[in-house]
C-alpha cells in the first residue's frame, strides 16, 4: 500500500511535467509547419522575383547593354541612375534647344539692327564698310553721335556767346553816346567859367583836368607836412618832457647825471633790475629769518618748560644742581640694589636653615655658639683640604694607570681612532680651504661691485651736485653719501660745511633734489644707450624765480643730448622758459 501510494504521489507529481513536455512538443510541431509553410512562400517569392528580374532585365537590355549585375538590388540602383541621367540630358536638350531658338531670333534681331544702323550712317554721308559686323557698326553709330552732341554742345555755346556779345555791344554804345554827350556838356561848362580868366587864353579845356588834380595832389601834400610838423613838434615835446622825467628820477635816486638820456635810462633800468632781485632776496631772507625766529620762539618755550621741570626735580630731592639731581638718583639706585640684596640673602638665609621667615632663622642663629662653629669651621675645612689632595693623588695614580693599559693594549682601537682623527682632521682642512676660497670670493664680489659703483656713480654724483647747488642758488654746495648699514644713505652739504639728511630737508629742497638725481641720471642713460624724450610734469610749483630759471637752463643744456618736454599749466614758465633758452618751442594743449 505504500509503495502504491509513494507511486501514485510520484505521478502527481510529474504530472505538471509531463503536461509541459506535451505543451513543448505541440508548440514544436506548429513551429514546424509554419517553418515548411514559410519555406514554400519563399520558394514562390524566389520564382516571382527570379521572373521579375528577367522581365526587368529584358526591359532595359538596350538601356544597360550587356552589363551583368549579380544582385537584384544592385540592377534597380543601376537602373534609376540610368533612368535620373535620361531626365537630366532630356531637360539638358531642352534647355538647348530653347538656347538655339533664342540664338536664331537674336540674330535675325541683330541682322534687321546691323541693315537699319547701315541705312541711318548712309543717310547721315557714313558709308559702312560691307562686312562689318554689328558691334563695329554700333561703335561707328556712337562715335558719330558723340561727335554729333559735341558740335551741337558747341553751336549752343556759340549762339550764347554771340548773343552776349551783342548785348555787350550795344550796352557800350549807349554808354559811349552818354559818355561823349556828358564830356560835351562839361567841356561847354568848362569855356563858361574859365571866359574873364586868366586861364581863358592860356589854357585848353582839355588841359584844366591835369591841373586840377595837380592842385588835388599838392593839397595833399600840404596836409601831410601839416601832419609831419605836427608830429615832431609832439615828439620833441616828449623827449624834453622824457629828459625833464628822467634826469628827476636820476637825481632823486641818487644817480650821477649822464648827457645821453638813452644812457642814462638804460643804467636806471639796469639799477631797478638789481633793486628787483635785491627784494625779492630780501624777501626770502625775510621769511628765512622769521621762520627762525619763530623756532627761537619754539625752542624758547621749550627751554622754559625744561627749566619747569628742572626746578620741580630739584625741588624734589632738595638739591641746587643737576648733577646732584644725578647722584641722588645713583644712590637711590643704590640703596634699592642693597635692599633688593638684602631681601634676597634673607630668603636664602631662611632657606638654608628650612624655616619660614628671616625672623625665626634669626632667632635661631642667636641661640647658636660661634666660637664653637668657628672651630668646628675650621676643622671641617681642613678635613675638606685633605679631602682633595687624596682625590688629586688618586686621580694622578687612575691617569698613569689608564695610559700604561692604554700602551699595552693588542687591538686596533688605537690604529681605528687614529685613522678616524687623520679623517676628521681631513674634512676639517677641506671645508676650512672651502670656507676661504667661498669667502675671499665674497670679499672679491663686494670689493668689485663696490668700486663699479664708485666708478659709475662719480660721474653721475658730480652732475647730480653741481645741478642742485645751481638749483639752490648755492645754499647747498653739493651731494656725497655715508656709508648705511645695508647700503649707503644720500647726505646734502650745506654752504656752511653743515650736512642734512634728505629726510630733514624741506618739501621744496627734496623736490630740487629729486629732479637734479633725474637729470643726472639722464645723462648717465643717455651716453651709453639711445636717449629717450625726458618728461617732467609741473615739478617747479614751490620755486621761485631765480630757481626755476635755473632748471630752464639745466633742461636747455639737456636738449644737446635728447629732448626734454615739460608740462606745466603756469603761464609765468612758459615766459621764463622762452626768455632763458630762446629754441624752446611752446605748445598750447587744448
Amino acid at each position: 500500500m505504500a509503495r502504491d501510494d509513494s507511486a501514485g504521489a510520484g505521478r502527481l507529481a510529474k504530472a505538471s511535467d509531463l503536461a509541459d513536455i506535451r505543451g513543448t512538443a505541440r508548440a514544436l510541431a506548429e513551429a514546424g509547419a509554419d517553418l515548411s509553410r514559410m519555406r514554400q512562400q519563399r520558394e514562390r517569392a524566389d520564382k516571382d522575383l527570379d521572373a521579375q528580374l528577367l522581365t526587368i532585365r529584358a526591359a532595359v537590355g538596350d538601356l544597360l547593354g550587356d552589363a551583368v549585375y549579380p544582385s537584384p538590388a544592385r540592377l534597380i540602383e543601376r537602373v534609376e541612375d540610368r533612368i535620373s541621367a535620361r531626365s537630366d540630358a532630356l531637360a539638358a536638350w531642352e534647355q538647348i534647344k530653347l538656347a538655339t531658338k533664342k540664338a536664331e531670333r537674336a540674330a535675325e534681331a541683330g541682322e534687321q539692327l546691323r541693315e537699319e544702323l547701315n541705312g541711318a550712317l548712309t543717310s547721315v554721308g557714313i558709308t559702312p564698310v560691307p562686312g562689318d559686323d554689328l558691334e563695329a557698326i554700333m561703335a561707328m553709330a556712337n562715335l558719330f553721335l558723340e561727335r554729333q552732341r559735341k558740335l551741337d554742345a558747341e553751336h549752343a555755346e556759340a549762339v550764347r556767346t554771340v548773343a552776349s556779345k551783342e548785348d555787350d555791344l550795344a550796352a557800350r554804345r549807349l554808354a559811349l553816346a552818354s559818355a561823349e554827350r556828358r564830356e560835351e556838356e562839361w567841356l561847354a561848362g568848362i569855356t563858361d567859367a574859365l571866359k574873364g580868366t586868366w586861364l581863358s587864353n592860356g589854357l585848353s579845356a582839355s588841359a584844366v583836368g591835369t591841373v586840377l588834380d595837380q592842385l588835388t595832389e599838392l593839397s595833399k601834400s600840404l596836409q601831410e607836412r601839416d601832419a609831419l610838423q605836427l608830429r615832431i613838434g609832439k615828439m620833441e615835446a616828449d623827449r624834453a618832457h622824457f629828459l625833464v622825467e628822467i634826469t628827476a628820477v636820476a637825481a632823486d635816486a641818487k644817480q650821477p647825471a649822464k648827457d645821453d638820456a638813452e644812457q642814462l635810462a638804460i643804467s636806471l633800468v639796469e639799477r631797478l633790475e638789481r633793486a628787483e632781485r635785491m627784494r625779492a632776496t630780501k624777501a626770502g631772507l625775510s621769511a628765512d629769518l622769521k621762520r627762525l625766529q619763530d623756532l627761537r620762539a619754539s625752542l624758547d618755550i621749550e627751554v622754559l618748560a625744561h627749566e619747569r621741570r628742572k626746578n620741580e626735580v630739584l625741588g624734589v630731592f632738595g638739591v641746587a644742581t643737576l648733577a646732584e639731581v644725578v647722584e641722588r638718583d645713583e644712590r637711590l639706585r643704590e640703596r634699592d640694589g642693597l635692599r633688593r640684596a638684602v631681601a634676597e640673602l634673607k630668603e636664602r638665609v631662611a632657606a638654608e636653615l628650612s624655616v619660614e621667615t628671616f625672623e625665626h632663622a634669626h632667632a635661631m642663629l642667636d641661640t647658636l655658639d660661634f666660637d664653637r662653629l668657628a672651630v668646628e669651621k675650621a676643622e671641617g675645612e681642613q678635613r675638606l683640604h685633605q679631602l682633595d689632595e687624596a682625590i688629586q693623588q688618586q686621580l694622578i695614580r687612575h691617569t698613569r694607570a689608564a695610559d700604561k693599559l692604554d700602551a699595552i693594549g693588542g687591538d686596533s682601537a688605537v690604529a681605528r681612532l687614529d685613522a678616524e682623527r687623520r679623517t676628521t682632521l681631513l674634512e676639517i682642512e677641506h671645508k676650512a680651504v672651502r670656507y676661504i676660497e667661498l669667502k675671499l670670493g665674497i670679499m672679491s664680489a663686494e670689493l668689485a661691485l663696490r668700486r663699479y659703483r664708485e666708478r659709475h656713480r662719480s660721474g653721475m654724483m658730480v652732475r647730480a651736485s653741481e645741478a642742485f647747488a645751481l638749483m639752490t642758488c648755492g645754499e647747498y654746495s653739493g651731494l656725497t653719501t655715508q656709508p648705511a648699514k645695508g647700503g649707503e644713505v644720500l647726505i646734502a652739504l650745506q654752504r656752511d660745511g653743515q650736512s642734512k639728511l634728505t629726510d630733514a630737508l624741506s618739501k621744496g629742497t627734496r623736490f630740487q633734489l629729486y629732479l637734479a638725481l633725474r637729470l643726472a641720471g639722464y645723462y648717465e642713460f643717455a651716453q651709453f644707450r639711445p636717449s629717450v624724450p625726458f618728461i617732467a610734469d609741473d615739478i617747479m610749483e614751490t620755486f621761485d624765480h631765480i630757481r626755476s630759471e635755473e632748471v630752464f637752463r639745466l633742461f636747455g643744456e639737456m636738449a644737446s643730448a635728447g629732448q626734454v618736454i615739460y608740462l606745466t599749466h603756469h603761464k609765468h614758465l612758459c615766459d621764463i622758459a622762452q626768455t632763458v633758452v630762446p629754441s624752446a618751442k611752446i605748445h598750447e594743449l587744448g
